[in-house]
């Protein structure tokens, strides 16, 4: 049996032994037990090397450059030739000139939110380490904990730790480090924990004018409230709409579509130190719907036993928040009972417009045709009207 070209390495993998050198690692391809692999011929970019028949190699840099994508492969070598290659890419790793920002925000419930951007950095110069030490005023440790490094889409590390309950006030460090090194060392985060606002509460005034409002938090004087941090999130996307600044405890904004808004604020109040702890509440702005006012009815054709009852009812908005998802329409006679009924969808329109419709009526009876309109908030109280002609013609 003859021995051709190997196929490609297997498993082949990397490790850091320090931000410039690599261990690069791999498993032999399949040969026959008298075809040897002679060696492998690796690529590292511009950089061609054979070696011996080791599966592994150690790959150094000088000065590598954190922001390039480090291309390698790696194919075995017998008395055939060079065989198939396998490839692999990493960023060589270095400690970047200025830590990136880091932010400590205490969040609702007693956590801390890290924030850390990257944005600035390449690659290579991520973090792959973050420690959150937290301290008493005696600068005593209270807790030492890690944070995931994975990037979101934002270009940001995030991660929540708790906070010990048995500290009012105290200190976080926040140190970074890669494969290349330490970080330089960043500023401590002071904090008092200033309680969450209460009784948040949130009211409609015109059909558009949205009012908030909510209680201060008891705070020591000596480190009083400057301001209030108000995030409007929306409750059904989690999308955040608007960040504010609140020198109050009271806030207005505008929204002509209230009838498809449902919206969460976030409350922080902020003084010397920092953000406090996060309180929020969601409020949906939808009412019931107003009554019909007016209607139209009209018997227009007439056979032996039944007329024909064409009716047209106008809608017309007057408030968004009270804006009608469906309209109900119910035609009843003294003694045959309910003969139609019809649930028309309006889907919250923003346009005035006609529900318009017929029904077979008995001779002989009186009939009168209801409205109700509704949405999730509930139902309008029924209009009622007697058709304009009695059915006994």
């Amino acid at each position: 049996m003859m021995q051709g070209l190997l196929d490609s390495v297997a498993n082949l993998d990397y490790t850091f032994i320090n931000g410039a050198s690599v261990l690069l690692t791999w498993t032999a391809p399949y040969t026959l037990d008298n075809v040897p692999i002679t060696g492998y011929y690796i690529v590292n970019e511009l950089v061609k090397i054979t070696t011996n028949s080791d599966t592994n190699i150690t790959l150094s840099a000088t000065n590598p450059d954190p922001c390039i994508l480090n291309n390698v492969s790696v194919s075995p070598i017998n008395d055939a030739g060079i065989g198939s290659s396998n490839n692999i890419s990493f960023y060589y790793e270095t400690v970047p000139l200025i830590t990136p920002p880091i932010s400590v925000v205490p969040v609702i419930d007693g956590q801390l939110n890290i924030s850390i951007n990257v944005s600035k950095l390449c690659i290579g110069e991520y973090p792959n380490n973050v420690t959150v030490i937290i301290l008493n005023t005696d600068n005593e440790i209270q807790d030492n904990t890690s944070i995931s490094t994975q990037v979101n889409d934002q270009l940001m590390i995030t991660g929540v730790i708790p906070v010990p309950n048995n500290l009012n006030i105290f200190i976080v460090n926040v140190s970074l480090s890669n494969n290349g090194g330490e970080y330089l060392p960043t500023p401590s985060f002071g904090y008092s924990k200033v309680g969450p606002v209460t009784n948040i509460d949130s009211s409609i005034d015109n059909c558009s004018t949205i009012d908030i409002t909510w209680t201060a938090p008891i705070v020591d004087d000596r480190v009083s409230i400057l301001f209030y941090i108000l995030r409007v999130y929306d409750a059904i996307t989690g999308s955040l709409v608007d960040t504010v600044s609140v020198y109050d405890t009271s806030y207005q904004f505008v929204d002509n579509n209230l009838f498809i808004h449902r919206y969460t604020y976030v409350i922080t109040g902020v003084n010397e130190l920092g953000e406090g702890i996060s309180n929020n509440n969601t409020f949906s702005y939808q009412r019931v719907p107003q009554s019909v006012t007016e209607a139209g009815s009209n018997i227009i054709t007439f056979s032996q036993n039944t007329s024909t009852a064409f009716f047209n009812i106008s809608v017309v908005l007057e408030c968004t928040g009270e804006a009608p998802e469906n309209a109900t329409v119910t035609v009843q006679c003294t003694r045959a009972g309910v003969i139609f009924n019809n649930i028309y969808l309006v889907e919250y329109t923003t346009q005035s417009m006609n529900i318009t419709g017929s029904v077979l009526v008995p001779l002989h009876e009186q009939c009168s045709i209801s409205i109700v309109f509704s949405n999730e908030a509930g139902s309008s109280e029924p209009f009622i009207q007697l058709f304009s002609e009695l059915c006994t013609k």
